[in-house]
């Protein structure tokens, strides 16, 4: 007698066996992938404090981006202006006197692009499609991905060099044609 779809109650033993075999081998290699993630996640903190960064900036601000909390989305404002304060993309107005002069909605919004390029963030504004908010934001995520692409690499460069006590690699060509050709 076949079992019907969906209908367990009349499997086999044996077949009732397999079953719970192909669903634990699923579960160990998730688990596996998750151990996998997690050692990926470790070295990340790890290089990330080796570099100076605060793990719990980090992990605030991820909580604020990807969260779907309501409380956390609530948080997320005086969390962004703190990171783009530190970023230097807006200045510090916190202990400002009321006189002074206070960050545009504009500047904010470049500031947000930029700091989502630079986490590369997708591309998608949160403003609607075409408005001036919207291309500004657009225009500071290119900026963000800007910075990020012309900048890495030597960031990284002198970042390994201090870590192996190295002098950071010269801008010039180090295969230039220096003539001394003895062809």
């Amino acid at each position: 007698m076949t079992a019907q779809a969906g209908h367990n109650s009349k499997l086999t033993d044996q077949e009732n066996q397999a079953l719970w075999g192909h669903h634990v081998s699923k579960r160990v290699a998730l688990q596996r992938r998750k151990d996998e993630l997690k050692a990926e996640e470790d070295k990340l903190k790890a290089d990330s404090k080796n570099d100076g960064l605060a793990e719990k900036e980090i992990k605030d601000f991820l909580d604020c981006m990807l969260s779907k909390d309501k409380q956390k989305k609530i948080d997320q404002f005086n969390m962004q202006k703190r990171n783009r304060i530190r970023l230097g993309l807006i200045p510090d107005d916190r202990n400002a006197d009321l006189l002074a002069d206070r960050v545009t909605s504009e500047q904010m919004i470049t500031a947000a692009g930029i700091e989502a390029g630079l986490a590369a963030i997708d591309r998608a504004s949160p403003y609607a499609p075409a408005s001036s908010e919207d291309r500004t934001w657009l225009a500071g995520y290119d900026e963000g991905q800007r910075i990020a692409r012309e900048n890495l690499q030597s960031a990284m460069e002198k970042r390994n060099a201090a870590k192996s006590k190295e002098e950071a690699p010269s801008d010039g060509d180090p295969f230039a044609d220096t003539g001394d050709d003895a062809e």
